[in-house]
């Protein structure tokens, strides 16, 4: 990975609440790996308890989050979207460069002085 190309991305997605934490931790083991394989460094993994949802999303009234942020190269992407697009049991994903957001860096900043 080039060092120049790496950038902070964070990751939010949403499994099915139905999963066990058996088949969660299995989840973040490989969007770990895969950012692992890309030269990627895992900067926080924080896995959320079942949320209530604001409205049914796959017929699904609750949900798992997991909000990954990582330092990478774009290239990997491609791969974290695949793993992410054809899991039965994320029900949705988003993928941010945190760069473009200054609110989250600001947030992030606040957050480590305490």
């Amino acid at each position: 990975m080039a060092e120049t190309g790496a950038k902070l991305y964070e990751t939010i997605a949403l499994f099915n609440p139905e999963l066990d934490e058996e088949a969660m931790g299995e989840r973040v083991q490989r969007m770990e790996s895969v950012i692992g394989e890309h030269g990627g460094k895992m900067m926080s993994v924080n896995r959320w308890k079942k949320r209530r949802l604001a409205f049914p999303v796959k017929k699904h009234e609750e949900g798992l989050y997991v909000v990954l942020r990582f330092v990478a190269d774009k290239a990997l992407l491609p791969d974290l979207d695949y793993l992410l697009r054809y899991d039965e049991q994320c029900l949705r994903y988003l993928v941010l460069d945190v760069a473009r957001y200054p609110g989250m860096v600001r947030a992030k900043a606040k957050g480590e002085d305490k």
